[in-house]
């Protein structure tokens, strides 16, 4: 299997709006998000924030050539403005969860970047918490820092989330 994370090119940015639906679709169980009355999210709306704000960077996560999922950092801190990423988004398709290709994805982004990065996790969903405390414990060899129930991460649905900081 050949895993590849690449720069989302403008000319494909429709390619990652439909991905972004699905995310969006998936994540609002979670942040509780409804649709506008055009059946779309608003996030959808700030996608073109990746080409056009400095520090925002997207990326396809391909598997054999084929669309796997999309990751978005920008520097849009929750905790820490002195830090350098932030993990925006992260979306892999089901097919090619517990495969290793998010695993894989994650590290390559974050070796392409280097500095303070800073994630946040919405305390529901139990499968991105379990996926980024192994992957980031992995990667850091357990030097990073959680803070459970982040007062400065509120989301949507008003629940405080939990943010994974580390420097590689």
């Amino acid at each position: 299997m050949s895993i590849e994370v690449v720069k989302v090119p403008l000319e494909e940015k429709a390619i990652l709006k439909n991905l972004l639906k699905m995310y969006c679709y998936e994540w609002s169980q979670y942040n509780k998000f409804d649709v506008n009355d055009k059946g779309e999210y608003e996030f959808e709306h700030h996608i073109s924030d990746y080409w056009d704000k400095e520090k925002h960077y997207p990326f396809f996560v391909k598997v054999n050539g084929i669309l796997a999922g999309f990751v978005l950092i920008d520097d849009d801190f929750v905790l820490h403005p002195n830090y350098d990423y932030s993990m925006g988004e992260f979306f892999i398709l089901h097919k090619y969860r517990r495969s290793g290709v998010g695993r894989y994805a994650a590290k390559a982004v974050f070796d392409m970047f280097r500095g303070k990065w800073e994630i946040g996790e919405h305390p529901d969903n139990i499968s991105s918490i379990r996926f980024w405390d192994s992957v980031i414990n992995e990667y850091t060899d357990g030097k990073y820092e959680i803070i459970k129930s982040c007062p400065n991460l509120i989301y949507h649905d008003g629940t405080c989330g939990n943010v994974i900081s580390f420097e590689n």
